[in-house]
């Protein structure tokens, strides 16, 4: 039952920055050059969290399959953080 929430917290998050990044990128008033960079963080955002937010959120609220629905909420988080990693060793 605990990772049942789990899951369902971490999606629902997941779920907000979804929408947060989502709107910003969409109706973004940055510059005319750039605003293309900002629509193409909105779909990417919006990409990741159809593959993997929403199946995870489907699946917590089935109750089914929760280790898999775990992964896959962690999944944006764990890639994210190695990318940011590697930049930073890069330097």
């Amino acid at each position: 039952m605990a990772l049942r929430w789990t899951v369902l917290i971490l999606a629902g998050l997941e779920a907000v920055l979804w929408l947060a990044i989502g709107a910003n990128g969409l109706f973004s008033r940055s510059d005319p050059a750039t605003r293309g960079l900002d629509q193409a963080a909105a779909l990417i955002a919006t990409a990741v969290f159809a593959l993997s937010g929403l199946p995870a959120l489907v699946l917590a609220a089935r109750d089914r399959f929760l280790p898999v629905a775990l992964g896959l909420t962690l999944f944006p988080v764990v890639v994210t953080v190695t990318g940011v990693a590697l930049l930073l060793l890069w330097r």
